[in-house]
């Protein structure tokens, strides 16, 4: 993954909030605009869905 998860913290994807840590291929990087933290799932990445930043509205792939 792009970051170290935090022990017993769970990660959600911004696009279709499953839980990450049972999706092969998730990220967690850091949004290009504000640097907070953005998820996806493999499942989103691979379809190419759209992610919306949770702090500043940037809309990605």
């Amino acid at each position: 993954m792009g970051e170290e998860k935090e022990q017993n913290k769970e990660y959600f994807c911004n696009s279709c909030g499953r839980d990450i840590s049972v999706i092969k291929d998730s990220v967690i990087f850091k949004c290009s605009n504000c640097n907070n933290t953005v998820v996806r799932c493999g499942k989103c990445r691979i379809k190419g869905t759209e992610f919306t930043c949770p702090v500043c509205g940037l809309v990605g792939p």
